[in-house]
């Protein structure tokens, strides 16, 4: 009797051909780690060493598990009905339903690599099971004329994980069964010595790298360390198919979701609104050097998340039942929600094999003029959807691939929109949601071997008619412009949004015109000032005063000389007063202006307000002595009552001119648009008139008697529609006219002072933008201390070794002076870091720190180490004064230090981009507090309060960090931090540190 032999192909072709690609295969351990309960799967991929790892918290195997269940094919266990036990569950847990059924999801391992160490160890409760270990080289199936019972598999048994020499006995085993399968002339000689080759270079030190890789031990969950309290499966590959480099880095060039991201981000769901809790977690860490810094491609931020569902146009969830019906809600522009059904009888309305299932997905306009998102976000939005985009389909909260990768378009959504968008209004680009399936539910929808979707039987091709009806049904209701009733909210939002967007666009360009010359109306303020401009222009004018005084000595008739004086008197006040008015800058009207800018007006007004108290007030005082002087050296007695008139007579004029050329500038924009109403009144009320007579006029070709068909009622119907709408067009727009020219009000404060709506309006405005850059700051703030308290999870776990290896240190330092600076150059900047990281992280966190006296003298040191290259370089200076020498500080040294390296490196920076000859930074200190002063480049009035806020800084590349972090810290120990108005003498800048009352 004849049987069928198993050859060692077999398995390749079962495993490692069968599957997609290493993503799939990723996907696929992912599931077995799923099924063995685990919650948590982490990958840690290091580049240099082509060393794959994955480890799992799952229940393990025993040793006989292994040899009967992971080394057998096709396993019937999880076949429903099998005769043969079911795998172990953690009757700990939740039950979890089975997501493979073949037994061949193990073979995936080998197309990440192409040999695998394995290590496992059972949950137990009251039995101790020990790690088994097994070694396999995936190329070895590939040869031909072995079976699979000639293949040699070392299997073994450790208390603890197996040390390298332990590993290296295995993979001995390997090597000797293939030189015992050359000898038989079984194999040929070069493709096993090139095996051989392979497997020696397999170079795994389970023990040291249990030590180093990141563990997620918590009260939650129990890490991966198989210790004699832990169960759970690690798999070693090296090498790793070269293919992973490429699947995880994608095209850089283009803004495309990479094969990994595809068909890995998303493993359980975790996007929708309320989602279930996963009971798995997945992470991938991708090491690209040997320093110990990785990427996490897993990155939660990066994906949708169920806060995304916020800002979103349209939100559709509901639920189909067992015959292929639709029943949900449908929300567009999230205002108007619908409760909608949509049928289908692709079944003749009988039970389908397909089973129930649930939809919830969100969409966003194309186009932001169209969204009511605001840009910001929608941008956001839009980039994640046009890179993760999709309907991602899960069965028990599991992902399905390769559902949810845009590039698959198993509902011809793409292929359809591509044909005609306006009828098929829906791409997967900017979508994102989920079709919920539940096994017991759903169990005729069964995957592919090689899990590239589900099998093609008639459940499945139910599944596509039912979504492909339901998006198509759904377009038309809801999404299009000769849709149904309901699509009316939809065109009539959309059309709103365009008109309002275009009509923002407009307002911000010419918002834009203004602020951009306000803005350079403050530059060029700022610039004169410092240049002296406006002292060198009054001086002109008191200058060609007193020349032309000086000329009328020829004027021998009294009263034409009292007349001459007071003319060039009346001359200088008028050049003097026109000089003030065009230099002034008015407050901003039509637009808003940044926090910046606003600070940019403030100190505008003070400095403004200095020019008038100083030079302008001595300009017009200088004016009355020069009159004065003249008077009295020419001998005429000119009436003061007469200059007083006269100056009053020459403002008057000046101010009733300005004040007509404003009149007549009101009156012009009045007329323009009244005349634009005027004309838009007159266009809506002929269009309207066109509309009735253009009716009326169809009447002649009406055949009413004639016609049996004539419904009259439809008719009538269809023609009052007609004039209704053109009616409706026309009230709309002047409602909306007449509601802007009722928001044109006056109003007088408590002052008496009148208040337009066009201040108000700025003053929200502006409200709002500030409002926005403080969220943005926020969420900057707050990006910034989720990345340090990352580095700082990751730091603490290094501090203890550290604080132990400088304590040791220090010994040696006690007896060796030429170690003691070193020790304490090391300490300091220990806690240096430590207090950066301090300031991100709760306060129980600090490390051991204590107050103490710092000797200023040990600041000096200490900086004239860290920058004595960089003081040598740029050839700076460093003084300190006695005051400074003898002086002390109280407190952290990691909180002081890093005040004084950042305003020394500041210092340094500002000195460079000088042109002084000699470049000093000086150190003083009196009774009031410590002075850090240097003649560089002076800071401008403006800036005075501004670099002290977090992210302004004039540095090219600045981040805007170091003073804002610097006046912070040490006002947490109760001193302040701030700019000198006068700087100290030989000094253009002088920064003072004072103890607070």
């Amino acid at each position: 009797m004849a049987k069928f032999k198993t050859k060692a192909r077999t398995l390749d072709l079962l495993g490692r051909q069968q599957i997609a690609g290493i993503p799939t295969a990723i996907n696929e351990l992912f599931k077995n780690s799923y099924d063995a309960y685990a919650d948590n799967v982490d990958v840690d991929y290091f580049r240099v060493n082509k060393l794959f790892i994955l480890r799992d918290n799952g229940i393990g195997m025993t040793k006989d598990d292994f040899e009967s269940r992971w080394l057998t094919l096709g396993t019937d266990s999880k076949v429903i009905n099998s005769k043969i036990a079911s795998p172990p569950i953690d009757k700990s847990k939740p039950f979890r339903p089975i997501t493979g059924e073949k037994g061949i999801g193990r073979l995936a391992i080998a197309s990440v690599g192409s040999q695998v160490l394995i290590l496992t160890r059972a949950k137990s409760i009251n039995n101790h099971n020990k790690i088994v270990a097994a070694f396999i080289n995936w190329e070895i199936f590939e040869l031909p004329n072995i079976n699979l019972d000639d293949i040699t598999i070392p299997v073994k048994e450790f208390e603890i994980l197996p040390t390298i020499e332990q590993i290296e006995s295995m993979k001995q085993e390997v090597i000797d069964s293939l030189s015992l399968l050359v000898n038989k002339n079984e194999i040929d000689r070069e493709p096993a010595e090139k095996i051989i080759k392979t497997i020696q270079k397999f170079k795994v030190d389970c023990l040291t790298l249990n030590k180093t890789l990141i563990d997620v031990n918590s009260d939650e969950n129990k890490g991966f360390s198989l210790s004699r309290d832990n169960s759970g499966t690690h798999f070693y590959i090296q090498p790793v198919n070269e293919n992973l480099n490429d699947d995880i880095d994608g095209d850089k060039k283009r803004n495309i979701a990479t094969k990994i991201e595809k068909m890995l981000l998303g493993f359980t769901n975790t996007m929708t609104p309320n989602h279930p809790k996963p009971q798995i977690i997945t992470a991938f860490r991708d090491y690209k050097s040997d320093d110990g810094t990785y990427s996490n491609l897993f990155d939660k931020d990066n994906f949708f998340i169920p806060e995304d569902f916020t800002f979103v146009d349209h939100h559709i969830q509901g639920e189909f039942d067992k015959y292929g019906q639709f029943s949900g809600k449908v929300k567009i522009f999230q205002e108007n929600e619908f409760d909608h059904k949509i049928i289908w009888n692709g079944n003749s309305y009988r039970e389908t094999q397909c089973g129930a299932f649930s939809i919830n997905f969100a969409y966003i306009q194309g186009l932001l003029k169209q969204s009511i998102i605001d840009a910001e976000n929608h941008n956001r939005i839009f980039a994640k959807a046009d890179k993760y985009g999709g309907l991602y389909l899960y069965k028990d909260n599991i992902r399905i691939l390769p559902y949810g990768d845009s590039d698959f378009d198993w509902l011809d959504i793409e292929k359809n929109r591509s044909k005609k968008a306006s009828v098929y209004f829906f791409s997967f680009r900017r979508m994102f949601g989920v079709i919920d399936l539940k096994q017991d539910i759903n169990f005729e929808l069964k995957e592919k071997a090689g899990r590239e979707g589900f099998i093609e039987n008639k459940a499945y091709r139910q599944l596509r008619s039912i979504l492909k009806n339901f998006f198509e049904q759904l377009a038309v209701d809801f999404f299009r412009e000769d849709g149904g009733p309901k699509s009316k909210v939809w065109a009539e939002k959309r059309a709103e949004r365009e008109a309002h967007y275009e009509a923002l666009k407009k307002h911000e360009k010419r918002a834009k015109a203004r602020k951009d010359k306000f803005q350079k109306s403050l530059n060029n303020f700022f610039d004169d000032l410092k240049n002296d401009v406006f002292a060198r222009h009054v001086e002109k004018i008191i200058a060609s005063l007193e020349n032309d005084l000086n000329s009328l000595s020829y004027i021998s008739d009294s009263e034409e000389l009292t007349n001459a004086i007071l003319n060039l008197e009346i001359s200088a006040r008028s050049q003097l007063s026109e000089y003030i008015e065009k230099i002034r800058i008015p407050i901003p009207r039509g637009f808003t202006i940044s926090k910046d800018t606003r600070k940019d007006f403030e100190a505008y007004g003070l400095e403004f307000a200095l020019l008038e108290s100083g030079i302008f007030k001595d300009a017009f005082n200088k004016i009355d002595i020069y009159i004065e002087d003249i008077s009295h050296d020419l001998h005429v007695e000119i009436s003061k009552r007469k200059r007083l008139e006269q100056a009053v007579d020459a403002i008057s004029t000046q101010a009733y001119q300005i004040a007509t050329i404003t009149e007549r500038e009101t009156k012009q924009a009045l007329a323009e648009v009244s005349k634009n109403v005027a004309h838009v009144a007159s266009e809506l009320m002929i269009g309207l008139e066109d509309k009735i007579k253009e009716i009326k006029d169809s009447f002649k070709s009406l055949n009413i008697n004639n016609s049996d068909d004539f419904d009259l009622v439809d008719k009538r119907k269809e023609l009052e529609n007609e004039i209704l709408n053109e009616k409706n067009r026309a009230t709309e727009i002047f409602d909306s006219i007449t509601k802007q020219l009722q928001n044109v009000y006056f109003q007088k404060d408590n002052n008496e002072q009148i208040v337009t709506s066009d201040q108000m309006y700025d003053s929200i405005s502006e409200e709002l933008d500030e409002l926005r850059e403080r969220v943005q700051a926020d969420i900057e703030l707050s990006q910034l201390g989720l990345a340090v308290g990352v580095i700082h999870h990751e730091f603490s776990s290094t501090v203890k070794s550290i604080r132990s290896s400088i304590q040791d240190l220090k010994v040696w330092a006690e007896v060796n002076e030429k170690l003691e600076h070193v020790y304490k150059n090391i300490k300091i900047n220990f806690e240096h870091l430590d207090g950066y990281l301090t300031l991100f992280t709760p306060l129980n966190r600090r490390l051991y720190r204590n107050r103490e006296h710092i000797k200023a003298n040990d600041i000096k040191v200490f900086l004239t180490d860290l920058f004595g290259a960089r003081f040598e370089r740029h050839n700076i200076q460093l003084k300190s004064t006695k005051g400074f020498s003898k002086s002390t500080l109280y407190g952290f040294r990691s909180t002081f230090y890093p005040v004084f390296v950042n305003l020394i490196d500041n210092a340094i920076y500002w000195l460079n981009e000088s042109n002084v000859a000699e470049k000093i930074i000086r150190l003083h200190a009196d009774d009031q507090g410590f002075y850090i002063s240097n003649n560089g480049v002076e800071i401008s009035p403006k800036d005075v309060e501004k670099i002290f806020e977090l992210g302004f800084s004039r540095k090219s590349n600045g981040r805007g960090m170091g003073l804002h972090i610097s006046r912070e810290v040490l006002q947490s120990e109760n001193y302040e931090l701030y700019l000198l108005e006068s700087p100290r003498e030989g000094s253009s800048v002088t920064f003072k540190i004072m103890k607070k009352d």
